[in-house]
């Protein structure tokens, strides 16, 4: 028994890879040919500021600005793909397995078809452990780089963009001309501290402001703080403020460099793990309620795959003969829809319903569905 899970487990999870490389390829293929001439320019603008003389690419060196770009995609991509790619894979496995007899010699010998099935659902649960160590230990590390879009390969860096008037949790109003989410920096601070009223009761300014991960703040270069102040020889109703400017070294606010990154791109969620996401939750002026979601989502989104690929397995594990093209339309016009209905609930809010339960309910419709499916296998 223990050779036969052995033989059917490995081959799934060959199948699994083999699809998956072949869709990955496929998907870098189309975005080189559409790119080409941008990968070009880019490799021959390195190549001339590392030679100090302005020439062209050659191939070997566009070979290294795809890897270097498109190479840690690849695990973005199974964090997309894994569910889809492995119940292609399931289907390929089984469909080769009944077209050989082997399901019909194994029940022959008294192994049922749900034992015989079971090494795809155990494959399915490595791939899942799989994809929990690439959301908690590589994605976080490679998101800035999988951030850059392809103006960026030059630089190497994700692009800077304008903070305006981004409020933190105390309700202070923050503007930078530039962001640099690779270096954590700030050009051009402004912020506004206001009092219940609305009035202005401190600003603070400064050329440069960097993140310090150590003293949760932002160190600033050049800072001054103004407090407002009135002469006390004009009337008070005429009296316009007069800001008197102190140096300041520190600024403290929840606005850290992953909560602007963040606000400005929510694909980032999806690339931080889930210490950092609760840490984002505690301290940081994102809504906590959304990044809750996130950090749920991640465990409904495998449980759901899991279950899919439950509902899917009856339609090719069969005792006897059946048309695999009609099976596998079968498959794919049921588990599909369900698959992408399943992930939409998971990704968007739900009205009138705790962000939680929204998450959950598609495993919690899925479950009796799957249990069924399996428990009613001929077998």
């Amino acid at each position: 028994m223990r050779i036969l899970t052995r033989f059917i487990l490995l081959r799934f999870l060959g199948n699994f890879f083999l699809l998956f490389s072949i869709l990955f390829v496929f998907a870098i293929s189309i975005d080189i040919i559409i790119q080409w001439e941008t990968f070009v320019s880019s490799a021959a603008k390195i190549e001339s500021a590392k030679a100090g003389v302005d020439h062209g690419a050659s191939i070997l060196a566009v070979a290294r600005l795809i890897l270097s770009f498109h190479g840690p995609r690849i695990f973005q991509f199974y964090q997309y793909m894994m569910p889809l790619v492995a119940l292609a894979a399931m289907g390929f496995t089984a469909s080769a397995m009944l077209r050989s007899r082997e399901f019909v010699a194994m029940m022959a010998v008294g192994i049922s078809m749900r034992r015989a099935v079971f090494p795809v659902v155990i494959g399915m649960g490595i791939l899942c452990l799989l994809q929990v160590g690439n959301q908690e230990l590589i994605l976080p590390r490679l998101a800035a780089r999988l951030l850059l879009e392809h103006g960026d390969m030059v630089r190497g860096a994700v692009s800077t963009w304008e903070i305006g008037l981004a409020a933190d949790s105390q309700g202070r109003l923050i503007h930078a001309a530039s962001f640099d989410p690779a270096t954590a920096t700030m050009t051009g601070l402004y912020a506004v501290e206001r009092s219940p009223e609305g009035s202005v009761v401190r600003r603070i300014e400064a050329r440069r402001a960097k993140w310090s991960t150590q003293k949760r703040s932002w160190m600033l270069e050049q800072g001054r703080v103004g407090v407002p102040t009135r002469p006390s020889d004009v009337p008070s109703g005429d009296r316009p403020p007069v800001f008197v400017d102190q140096p300041i070294e520190l600024f403290q606010t929840d606005l850290d460099p992953d909560t602007l990154t963040l606000r400005q791109n929510l694909l980032y969620a999806h690339m931080l793990s889930l210490a950092e996401i609760a840490d984002l939750a505690r301290n940081s002026a994102f809504d906590p309620t959304a990044l809750r979601r996130f950090a749920t989502g991640r465990f409904a989104s495998l449980l759901v795959g899991l279950l899919v690929l439950a509902i899917s397995i009856p339609f090719f594990a069969l005792r006897e003969p059946a048309p695999m093209l009609r099976q596998a339309v079968s498959c794919a016009t049921i588990s599909l829809p369900i698959l992408l209905t399943a992930m939409i609930m998971i990704a968007l809010p739900l009205p009138s319903m705790p962000p939680t339960v929204g998450v959950i309910l598609p495993v919690v419709l899925l479950l009796p569905i799957a249990v069924w499916r399996i428990g009613a296998m001929k077998t």
